[in-house]
């Protein structure tokens, strides 16, 4: 599994655990990216296809 270099903006509507992607249905892995504020988003991670989701959670530190 390669790892996207794309992050792909989602907005949620209820549950979020398919990947639009591949299909994969059991969910996803985090990782965190820091930003510009010195904030970290939470960035979702497929474990089957690798593609990244950024749907908006941001973590002050």
């Amino acid at each position: 599994m390669k790892v996207s270099e794309d992050i792909k903006k989602i907005s949620l509507k209820g549950e979020f655990r398919i990947c639009p992607e591949c299909g994969y249905e059991s969910g996803f892995h985090n990782s965190f990216l820091k930003n510009e504020a010195g904030n970290y988003q939470n960035i979702l991670i497929c474990p089957q296809c690798g593609a990244r989701y950024d749907v908006g959670w941001e973590v002050p530190v």
